[in-house]
């Protein structure tokens, strides 16, 4: 009679075994039963094994974790991990994948870690990251149908495949029902907006061989406006103030020339004072001089409005007592809303947005932004995705002898459509200027007479549509691949133990497209840009691993994979091998250690990005340092100068490759304590990134100045100067409006030469059941990152990122829970510290700061249960930085600005057994 391993409905995850804490929790024994354990397969290595821990961490959350910390959505649970180091693009951050949700394990970015749902892989989002790379958009797993997640922290290429350079996140939705459950949430703020409610309403039970489950779960949230937090409902907030605030301009005519604003006059200002909310005024801008417009006028998302519906179904059939046949099907139609804030227009017939005015005869450029009271209301501002995805895992699992096998096919697609309403040049242009008078000689600027009423007055909302259209982007992606697995936990046995091995085999195929409007590109939208770009590509790949006691205290885990990929007509392939090492020198203490190689082939996004381009905020160093010597960057005239960044994939792109390794012990001297410390060290050689243009810029300054910043003088023909001034392009220095000045900027992906991430990861697990006061739980998790070098090519200068103006990510997190259960009472406190960041004048760090979550849990009968959550408890803003004055003013990419939110609950059973 063979072993039976419980396989948690994973068909093809990689395993590693649950951690202590987890243990207990989860299969309710102590340390002394591990020997009796079944064997349990956990994300992390294939072989089924009857340990309480492996050669690499694992962090196993439950269903009941989730709850218990207050925690909302699969992105909150990511987030809450210290390993989630990396700085991603939140709800209220409107760039380029707007409504999605990312995980960056390590600070690496999204790319790099793999997410798996059910032990598949997710199709991508259809839109590039920071239009860059391709990533996995988690914001579709309902949250309410999870039964556990398994995070690997560390490379497991040589188990997974190229995309588990650091980490991998298995989401385990449920297999099974007894009977059927109702869950009702309602959430709202204190600060207001973001009302939410969730219905999830699961179902299943066995019938004769058959096993299935059926969940359904609706989800609608109201978005949040910038003008509804209070510490960014103003240009007035920003802390780095040393005067008034410089209010947006709303109504705005200057002489490019002379950079001086044409003063419109105090009753101009007036009679448009009803617009903004109420806002709008005559105000004065020092060295400029005035205008109309409106320091309140913060109509951008910093939540999203999202309407979210998912069905899921299982379904398990037993063939046999060996064999059961399988399959898993999830699908999901989201619509989303959000803005960055209102549209704006500037004369678009030249780059500098100047014409020859003939009235006047002098260079004029003209402004407006667009109030809500014109567009439609705060409704209309907002841009929207309508989004469906779909995956389907099926295949048969069983056993020949003391062989366990699983044969798969997996099918993910995610499809959506997504429309900004953006204003049309040339519409615009004559309903603003009318039509050209022709062309100047002397300087190459039109010539127009417009109306100036046409400036200074309100638009209906009829002319607003009649110079702008919603501008859509249809985008899909697919992920499919088959699969087959073996698995033997007793090959054959050593005087230690049993040997045990498993085996792999995976084909698959990756697709996506992003078609965006061609008027995007031809350039025919004022202030909007996009990316587009389609390919496909292949893979194959063959892995084994092995488990091999050496002594009955030492045994060794070694991998090796091979992977091949195929696209843009060309092959790249390599083996990667890992191995692991464990070693229990007494019962109580285990100190493991791995070491692996990784391989990554490039992003499809980064072969086959289309022609694109993004308006970045950037430094002109070579104006600042040529005509402001000795003036700081923050306050030199060329600061934050809007520039048109353009780019384009690379077909030429070599894949990356690293090693990593871990060292670490686990030391558990009774069942309800237990301590782990583990050291990572990730390294990569030719890392992918796109170069930097903050970069370009100042080696342009370099070459142009034929000097460095620090007095090093460099040569202006080297190929390393030939190359920024190419990348970089400038207004003429006679031209007779912004000489001299950046207009244009380019870039592209790279292999860079080499980059570093090292640190310490460390946990701490406490129960203490007592008869009168109930059981507690507290655990203590934290991450600190040690090391993070960058160098962009070979021969260059070690980058220290960690300690760089640059590096938004974390440098340390710290999470802990305090869980107390009396009866049928549960609640815990959770808390979060993130770690400093570096302040933005570079004069030194700021932080930390903490936030807490509360919860309480009741268990009014065995089949009825109501919660109540409280998250951010004291209300706490995000952290600022006071020398950072760009809005809104924090780190948006590492803090929410939601601030207190209520949560609750309620989940009633039908059916089934009584106390399950």
């Amino acid at each position: 009679m063979h072993r039976t391993p419980l396989y948690l409905a994973i068909a093809l995850a990689g395993f590693v075994s649950l951690p202590l804490a987890a243990v207990a929790q989860e299969a309710n024994t102590d340390r002394k039963d591990a020997t009796e354990l079944e064997g349990v397969v956990v994300t992390g290595s294939r072989i089924p094994r009857a340990t309480v821990e492996g050669p690499a961490p694992v962090t196993v959350i439950t269903a009941d974790d989730i709850r218990a910390k207050g925690l909302n959505t699969a992105y909150d649970v990511v987030r809450s991990l210290t390993q989630s180091t990396g700085s991603v693009q939140t709800q209220q951050f409107q760039g380029f994948t707007p409504g999605a949700q990312q995980v960056d394990l390590r600070g690496l970015g999204p790319s790099y870690t793999l997410v798996l749902l059910n032990g598949r892989r997710m199709a991508d989002f259809p839109l590039a990251y920071n239009a860059q790379s391709n990533f996995t958009d988690i914001a579709n797993i309902p949250v309410s149908m999870i039964e556990r997640i398994e995070v690997l922290t560390g490379s497991a290429s040589a188990i997974y495949g190229s995309d588990a350079v650091s980490g991998v996140i298995n989401f385990i939705l449920k297999q099974k029902a007894d009977g059927s459950t109702l869950n009702y949430r309602i959430g709202d703020t204190q600060d207001g907006g973001g009302f939410s409610q969730r219905l999830q309403l699961t179902t299943g039970g066995s019938i004769g061989d058959l096993d299935a489950l059926f969940g359904v779960e609706f989800y609608r949230q109201d978005p949040i406006f910038q003008y509804q937090r209070s510490f960014q409902d103003s240009l007035s907030d920003n802390p780095a103030l040393r005067g008034p605030a410089v209010a947006a301009r709303t109504f705005l005519r200057w002489n490019p020339a002379t950079l001086q604003y044409i003063d419109p006059g105090q009753a101009t200002c007036d009679a448009l004072s009803h617009l903004d909310r109420g806002t709008l005024q005559y105000t004065f801008r020092p060295n400029r001089g005035w205008f109309c417009g409106t320091t309140e006028a913060l109509y951008g998302t910093v939540q999203n409005k999202r309407e979210n519906g998912v069905g899921y179904a299982s379904l398990s059939y037993h063939l046999n007592d060996d064999t059961r046949a399988y399959l898993d099907f999830q699908a999901a139609h989201t619509r989303t809303k959000f803005g960055g804030g209102p549209n704006f227009w500037g004369y678009g017939g030249s780059p500098d947005n100047t014409f020859i005015n003939a009235a006047t005869g002098t260079y004029e450029a003209w402004q407006r932004i667009f109030t809500p009271e014109e567009v439609g209301g705060l409704d209309a501002v907002l841009d929207y995705n309508r989004d469906t995805t779909r995956s389907l895992n099926t295949g048969i699992e069983g056993h020949f002898g003391d062989w366990h096998y699983d044969a798969g096919y997996s099918n993910a697609r995610f499809r959506m459509v997504q429309a900004h309403r953006a204003i049309v040049i040339d519409a615009a242009d004559r309903f603003f200027l009318g039509e050209s008078l022709g062309v100047d000689d002397d300087t190459g600027y039109d010539v127009f007479a417009p109306d100036l009423n046409r400036l200074y007055r309100p638009l209906t909302r009829a002319e607003y549509e009649s110079i702008s259209r919603y501008t859509p982007i249809a985008a899909h992606t697919r992920a499919e691949s088959f699969n087959l697995s073996v698995d033997n936990g007793a090959l054959f046995e050593l005087p230690a133990g049993d040997v045990g091995v498993a085996a792999v085999a995976e084909y698959g195929t990756q697709a996506y497209a992003m078609n965006i409007d061609p008027d995007v590109t031809a350039n025919r939208y004022f202030g909007w840009t996009g990316t587009g770009g389609s390919g496909a590509r292949s893979r194959y790949a063959l892995g084994t691993e092995f488990r091999i006691p050496l002594l009955a205290s030492l045994s060794l885990t070694p991998a090796v994979r091979y992977d091949s990929y195929s696209f843009a007509g060309h092959t790249t392939a390599k083996t990667t091998q890992g191995l692991g090492l464990e070693w229990r020198p007494t019962d109580s203490l285990l100190l493991r250690g791995s070491a692996a190689t990784s391989f990554r082939a490039p992003d499809l996004h980064y072969v086959f990005a289309g022609p694109s381009g993004a308006y970045y905020s950037l430094t002109d160093y070579y104006l600042c340092r040529s005509r402001q010597a000795g003036v700081p960057y923050s306050d030199c005239d060329y600061d934050r100068i809007s520039v048109k960044g353009t780019r384009r994939g690379n077909r030429g792109l070599d894949s990356e490759s690293g090693k990593s390794f871990t060292y670490g012990l686990v030391w558990s001297p009774a069942p309800e304590f237990d301590i782990s410390v583990d050291y990572y060290d990730i390294r990569l050689d030719n890392a992918i990134t796109d170069r930097d243009l903050d970069e370009i810029l100042r080696t342009e300054a370099d070459c142009r100045l034929g000097v460095t910043e620090g007095g090093v003088h460099i040569d202006p023909n080297s190929p390393t100067c030939q190359q920024a001034l190419a990348l970089v392009s400038r207004n003429a220095d006679n031209a007779p409006v912004q000489p001299g000045q950046i207009n244009g900027a380019n870039t592209y992906p790279i292999n860079a030469a080499a980059l570093r991430n090292s640190g310490i990861d460390a946990s701490l697990n406490y129960r203490l059941d007592t008869a009168r006061l109930g059981q507690w739980a507290f655990r203590l998790n934290y991450t600190g990152v040690l090391e993070y070098t960058y160098q962009q090519f070979p021969g260059d200068a070690d980058i220290n990122v960690r300690d760089d103006r640059g590096y938004d990510n974390l440098r340390s997190k710290v999470s802990g829970s305090a869980a107390w259960t009396y009866g049928a009472f549960t609640t815990t406190l959770f808390g979060q510290r993130y770690g400093s960041l570096p302040k933005n004048d570079q004069s030194g760090r700021y932080g930390p700061s903490m936030t807490y979550n509360l919860s309480l849990d009741w268990r009014i009968t065995e089949r009825m249960r109501l919660g109540f959550s409280v998250v951010n408890l004291r209300n706490t803003p995000p952290h600022r930085d006071a020398t950072n004055s760009t809005y809104p003013y924090y780190d948006q990419f590492q803090f929410d600005p939601i601030g207190r939110q209520y949560f609750l609950e309620f989940a009633y059973r039908f059916g089934g057994s009584a106390g399950h």
